[in-house]
């Protein structure tokens, strides 16, 4: 601070000492306040604390009045100097107890010791000026020593809440093999005993309405599907988000934290609202900190559902792979390449997932569109992340996806795809999701022997047994008329052979 910018006050007895130390101060550019008594220093100082105080040890008490009860000598806020003479010296010892910058002693020449005082006033001031940002930012530098405390356990508190995103971070980070971005949130959310509950919407494939995932978790909030009026094919509109925050208030309550997840679009497809238990942890959690992290923790699921399946990974179609079965009956073809024949010495096992069910459900909602192509990677893909085996697909007609695995990792695997398989959200791929989720499908998970012949005789099996079970499913004339001309392939069979 320069020493044009400071304010003195003089409280002295001498007016001879007044006249010269306020020369010396005039000289620096500084104007002194002088203080006749301790009564009008008292109201003078209370109004604005001056920069500097050179009080006489002569007038720390008048009357009713004592320096030590000025509120701002107890809060330690008053800037003192205590001017004193040989004879006055003994009344130094009571100035023991209050906080101060130093003394003055009376002398001939008072601009050295002055300009020393200054120096130090000013460095003090710096410092003082440097430490109070650091600990309370924006806040005045005239806050007590007892707001000063209590920001100071607040501080503590924050750290404790810096400390808690991080090992949310954490919990996150290790739950990167979940098959799902939800399923990682929800376990780890329901964990965490500040929130009282949580709520999620994200885009349909559409980008026509925000839906809400389904969970049993107690904490969790389950929000009615919003039609949005319009597409948001890039993403959660603001007049979307707008919508979405006030349904979510009024079901959840006031003070929600509103956290945008954001994939590959320009806006962001996910939306989170969460719920604080105490105002503490919803004031001091660093919520931008958690949002970052979840942005580009669902990233990378965004980035591996919406990845194409490499060759090593899935056959290109149902006929190659029933080549590349033969061919554990029947041998290497002559013209296969060394890499397939290298493949065909591994000990495979073949696993089906029978997809009846769901096809069931499919032809029961007629008008509700099934996002096919989507569902597909996305299953296989979402698998993958959640298995530590390598596995190869492929798909037989849209009723059965088969897989082809080491015998090394059948066991862990089979059990992986069976649980997997029955807790899959069938229901998202579905336009009108809401009329789909009381809809029950249950895939059978099941071996099959590893040649071409065995694989189509369980399909075809399992596609007469179907027949036989629902024919009466598909008795709906208006329905048939819709689907006349679109074979839906269950072996060789078509719905005109239905």
């Amino acid at each position: 601070m320069r020493e044009g910018q400071l304010s003195v006050a003089l409280l002295l007895s001498d007016l001879n000492e007044v006249k010269e130390i306020s020369a010396v101060f005039k000289k620096l550019g500084i104007i002194p306040h002088f203080y006749e008594d301790l009564k009008t220093f008292w109201s003078g100082t209370l109004e604005r604390i001056p920069s500097l105080c050179i009080v006489d040890v002569k007038k720390m008490s008048e009357g009713e009045f004592l320096l030590r009860d000025h509120p701002a000598v107890k809060s330690e806020k008053l800037p003192l100097i205590f001017f004193y003479s040989k004879n006055t010296e003994p009344l130094l010892v009571s100035t023991y107890d209050f906080f101060h910058l130093g003394l003055l002693k009376k002398t001939e020449d008072y601009e050295s010791p002055l300009r020393a005082i200054l120096k130090r006033l000013n460095h003090f001031m710096h410092l003082e000026f440097e430490n109070q940002t650091l600990k309370v930012s924006k806040h005045e530098m005239a806050e007590t020593i007892e707001k000063l405390k209590f920001d100071k356990i607040t501080m503590e508190q924050t750290d404790q809440y810096q400390s808690m995103v991080k090992s949310v971070c954490v919990q996150l980070e290790e739950l990167r093999g979940e098959s799902d971005f939800f399923r990682a949130v929800e376990r780890v959310f329901h964990g965490i005993d500040e929130i009282s509950e949580f709520a999620l919407l994200e885009l349909s494939f559409n980008g026509q309405k925000l839906i809400s995932p389904i969970s049993h978790v107690q904490k969790f909030r389950a929000i009615p599907s919003l039609w949005l009026g319009q597409a948001c094919p890039k993403g959660i509109e603001l007049f979307a988000q707008n919508m979405a925050t006030q349904v979510a208030v009024e079901i959840m309550g006031g003070d929600l934290v509103s956290l945008l997840i954001k994939g590959n679009l320009s806006r962001p497809d996910k939306m989170m609202f969460i719920k604080a238990k105490n105002e503490l942890f919803y004031n001091h959690f660093d919520w931008n900190m958690l949002e970052a992290y979840l942005n580009g923790f669902y990233a990378s699921f965004r980035n591996k559902l919406d990845s194409e399946p490499s060759v090593e990974k899935k056959f290109s179609s149902s006929f190659e792979a029933m080549s590349f079965l033969d061919q554990f009956l029947f041998g290497n073809s002559a013209r296969e390449s060394d890499d397939k024949k290298a493949l065909i010495k591994l000990d495979y096992r073949l696993i089906d997932v029978d997809l009846t069910s769901l096809v069931e459900v499919v032809l029961k909602k007629s008008n509700n569109r099934f996002f096919w192509a989507k569902f597909e990677k996305e299953f296989i893909n979402k698998l993958e992340i959640q298995t530590r085996s390598d596995f190869r697909s492929f798909e037989f007609g849209v009723n059965h996806l088969a897989f082809l695995i080491e015998s090394r990792d059948l066991d862990s695997f089979f059990d992986e795809l069976k649980d997997f398989s029955s807790k899959f959200s069938y229901w998202k791929y579905f336009e009108e999701s809401d009329g789909v989720l009381s809809q029950i499908v249950t895939p059978k998970v099941s071996m099959v022997p590893l040649s071409a012949f065995a694989y189509l005789k369980a399909t075809h099996k399992a596609s007469l047994a179907y027949h036989e079970k629902t024919s009466s499913l598909i008795s709906d004339k208006e329905t048939l008329a819709k689907l006349k001309t679109k074979d839906l392939i269950w072996g060789r069979e078509s719905i005109n052979e239905i």
